[in-house]
């Protein structure tokens, strides 16, 4: 599988769009790696894992072709992970000529709820059979149009809300994929195991930089740490896992070079958008 990881900011993006912090104004004059997007992983060209508003930015900084994909995973219904009214442009009259001519939305059912509020307005009879959305659950197994099989997994995010991340295996590789997920209990990394799942990555949430966040719904490096100790200790991981890091706030205050200083020490890759990842 090829990951490539779109985008690689939290809620605010990097810089944030009212913020004139340290690293916020760095991040304005330097330009390049430490500019981030809103976070958003792009599989082979058929998958996308989350769909924030600036799917549209990443469509044009890496001249993609969108319309190859045939399958959205949705992690939960924020707005920087979930933003249902691009899907009413696809299909004629608004888009000609596309790859694939059917996109399937994987979500919880608050995204299922989020996506027909957002498109019930705009959404045309003729395009809607061409967006269908299908509500998924926690542990809960399914195989995409293009033969990826998924397991979607509980998220410790919001209350009331069954947020998810995902696992996606394809021709013997497998991807575990955090976007937004504090520290997980034992009780889900028993399933996964008892699932027989084997990462060949994983993509961990980092919201809170080089740091140890505990029980929150977030994590930083070192409760990333805490967390692959986990999976090595249940073989969910192997001698050759890749790990990442990925959904960086501002607030964690250090800048993408100096999180990749920090981190090499700890076998983490400090995403970047538009960074390609091969397994």
């Amino acid at each position: 599988m090829k990951l490539t990881f779109l985008g690689t900011a939290a809620a605010e993006g990097l810089p944030a769009v009212w913020c004139n912090c340290a690293v916020c104004r760095k991040a304005k004059e330097a330009g390049g790696k430490e500019i981030r997007t809103r976070s958003q992983i792009l599989i082979d060209y058929k998958l996308l894992v989350d769909f924030p508003m600036d799917t549209y930015m990443h469509m044009l900084g890496d001249k993609l072709d969108l319309s190859k994909a045939d399958t959205v995973l949705i992690t939960h219904a924020h707005m920087d992970h979930c933003y249902p009214q691009e899907f009413v442009l696809h299909g004629e009259p608004f888009a000609h000529g596309m790859t694939e001519p059917k996109i399937t939305v994987y979500g919880n059912s608050t995204v299922a709820e989020t996506f027909a509020k957002a498109t019930r307005a705009e959404l045309k009879p003729e395009i809607a059979p061409s967006v269908p959305m299908k509500t998924v659950k926690p542990f809960e197994q399914f195989k995409t149009a293009s033969g990826y099989n998924v397991t979607a997994l509980p998220a410790v995010h919001t209350k009331g809300e069954d947020c998810l991340f995902y696992a996606v295996e394809h021709c013997g590789k497998t991807a575990l994929l955090f976007n937004d997920s504090g520290i997980l209990p034992d009780v889900t990394y028993n399933k996964m195991a008892e699932l027989g799942l084997k990462f060949d990555l994983v993509s961990f949430d980092c919201t809170y930089g080089h740091a140890k966040h505990g029980e929150g719904r977030h994590m930083g490096a070192l409760d990333a740490d805490g967390e692959r100790d986990k999976m090595k200790a249940r073989e969910l991981v192997h001698g050759g896992t890749k790990y990442v890091l990925t959904h960086f706030s501002h607030n964690c205050n250090l800048s993408h070079s100096e999180l990749c200083e920090i981190e090499k020490d700890y076998g983490f890759t400090v995403a970047y958008d538009g960074m390609t990842v091969e397994i």
